[in-house]
């Protein structure tokens, strides 16, 4: 199904289940730019009385040896019973009162939904996206690029994704070009909503950006600069 090129295991049919082990203990780094959500959702939320409650999104990246200047994305299938059933997105979910801070909301939901552990939250990707949930409860929305950590012997190819089976049933690495063309091989990739397909186009964007700037030898600061102003 035109998958030969990439030779990436799991993607055209639906990977190992997520295990049924307790949520481990998250150690990841993150950046600095990211201190107002290294609190409590409760403590954010009282500073910012607009909304009800806060979900977070999860922005993967993994780049093949093969062609390491193409990032590849990671982003779920949402099951058939599900709501929206079909359609793809990025891992995701609402924070709980229970997380130690925003972040950590956001490290359960990837490991929830993907089976992958948070290394280092790398920076926020786009704006705040506002939306209300069926009660009507005002929810914002915020999404971090994530790099995830690797289990031993795991060094080479993609970082392995065990879907939790009742919210995803497959999982895929796409290319932005795939991910625009809505297509990848023989597979179909549709997404949940507009504001899903904003935040990848970004996400994309801010990763090339990093990207090429890091090959040219530009510092880390430099990069720093850049991408916030994107």
């Amino acid at each position: 199904m035109g998958e030969a090129q990439d030779q990436i295991p799991g993607w055209t049919t639906p990977p190992e289940s997520h295990p049924s082990v307790p949520t481990p203990k998250f150690t990841f780094t993150f950046d600095p730019s990211l201190e107002e959500f290294s609190v409590p959702m409760e403590t954010y939320l009282s500073t910012h009385p607009q909304y009800d409650a806060i979900a977070t999104g999860c922005l993967v990246f993994w780049s093949p040896s093969s062609s390491p200047s193409v990032p590849r994305l990671l982003i779920q299938k949402r099951s058939a019973h599900d709501s929206m059933p079909g359609r793809w997105e990025i891992p995701g979910g609402g924070c709980d009162c229970e997380d130690e801070t925003i972040l950590h909301g956001a490290a359960r939901e990837l490991w929830e939904e993907s089976g992958v552990v948070a290394a280092r939250v790398v920076g926020k990707v786009g704006g705040e996206h506002v939306f209300f949930s069926r009660r009507g409860m005002r929810i914002c929305k915020v999404n971090f690029e994530v790099e995830v950590g690797r289990a031993a012997g795991e060094e080479e190819g993609p970082p392995v994704v065990r879907l939790d089976a009742n919210e995803h049933e497959e999982y895929l690495w796409v290319s932005e070009e795939e991910a625009r063309a809505g297509r990848k091989g023989g597979v179909e990739v549709r997404f949940t909503t507009r504001e899903q397909e904003e935040v990848i186009w970004e996400a994309f964007s801010r990763k090339k950006a990093e990207m090429g700037m890091m090959v040219d030898g530009t510092t880390d600061a430099v990069v720093k600069e850049a991408l916030s102003e994107s």
